[in-house]
C-alpha cells in the first residue's frame, strides 16, 4: 500500500464502504439520510469516486456481517478490502462513525492519522476473512441453539457484542455470566482472544463461558469450557494494530 495520493483516495473508499456495510442502518442514521442512493452520492462526492464504487465495495464486505443483503458471497475477498476489515474489526461502532464522520467531514488530519496507522500495522494474516466470517457463523449458530448447547432461552441472552466488554453475550438476570463465541471451520484448530476477553476471563473465572462451534459451514459441534482462563493453555503474542482513542480537552478552575 503506497504512500500516494491514489493510494490514500483508495484506502479512504475501501473504509467508508466497509462502515456502510458493518454498521447498515447506523450508518444512514449517522449520516443523516434515508436511502442507500443518497449515501452513495453523497459519500462519492466528497472522496471523488463513483457512487458504483461504493455501493460495490459495501457489496464485497456484506459476507461478513449481519445483513439483510447477500453481498458478493462467492468472490474472493482482495487482499487491500481484507487489510481493512482485519485492521478495523476491533474499533467499536462509534469509533467506527467517528471515523467515518471525519473522512466524510474532510479532516485531512484524521484521514492522514488513520492512513498512517493502517501502513505502520502488521499485515494481516491471509484468512482475516474467514476468519471473522466463521466467527459471525459460529455466533448465530449459538443464537440458534442457546437453549439446548447450555440450557439458556434466547429471549435471556443479551447481546454484547458492541460493547467491548471482552466477552460476546450475557444472560440476563445473571450480571457476572459472561460467554465467548469462538468459531472453526472444521473439528479443530486454533482460536484467539483479545487481550480484553482473556483479561476478562481472569477477572471472572467460573462465570466466563466460553463456547467454540467446530464444522461451522456443515453440521456443527460445539463445546463448552468454564474458565477458559485457567484450564486452556494459551501463549501471548504482540502485533500492531489501529486502535481508537478519544482524546478531550479540559479545564480545571482554582479559585
Amino acid at each position: 500500500m503506497g504512500d500516494s495520493k491514489k493510494d490514500r483516495l483508495g484506502t479512504v473508499a475501501i473504509i467508508v464502504g466497509y462502515a456502510m456495510s458493518r454498521l447498515d442502518e447506523r450508518y444512514l442514521v449517522a449520516q443523516g439520510v434515508k436511502t442507500w442512493r443518497t449515501a452513495f452520492s453523497r459519500a462519492a462526492e466528497i472522496l471523488g469516486v463513483p457512487p458504483a464504487s461504493l455501493k460495490n465495495l459495501r457489496d464485497e464486505f456484506d459476507p461478513f456481517h449481519d445483513n439483510s443483503r447477500r453481498g458478493w458471497r462467492h468472490r474472493p475477498i482482495r487482499p487491500n478490502r481484507q487489510r481493512v476489515m482485519g485492521d478495523l474489526s476491533e474499533l467499536s461502532d462509534d469509533a467506527l462513525v467517528e471515523c467515518v464522520n471525519r473522512i466524510l467531514g474532510r479532516d485531512e488530519k484524521a484521514t492522514d492519522e488513520l492512513f498512517d496507522s493502517l501502513v505502520g500495522v502488521r499485515a494481516p494474516a491471509h484468512n482475516v476473512a474467514e476468519r471473522l466470517f466463521t466467527g459471525r457463523r459460529a455466533e448465530n449458530l449459538f443464537l440458534e441453539n442457546c437453549e439446548s448447547w447450555i440450557g439458556v432461552l434466547r429471549p435471556n441472552v443479551v447481546d454484547r457484542r458492541d460493547s467491548a466488554l471482552g466477552f460476546d453475550f450475557g444472560i440476563a438476570g445473571m450480571p457476572q455470566r459472561a460467554i465467548e463465541i469462538k468459531g472453526l471451520k472444521g473439528l479443530s484448530g486454533a482460536i484467539q482472544f483479545t487481550d480484553r476477553e482473556w483479561s476478562e476471563a481472569k477477572v471472572r473465572g467460573n462465570e466466563y463461558w466460553l463456547v467454540v462451534v467446530g464444522n461451522v459451514a456443515a453440521t456443527p459441534v460445539f463445546k463448552l469450557w468454564k474458565d477458559p482462563q485457567r484450564v486452556l493453555p494459551a501463549q501471548c503474542r504482540y502485533q500492531r494494530s489501529v486502535a481508537a482513542v478519544w482524546t478531550s480537552r479540559v479545564a480545571l478552575e482554582t479559585r
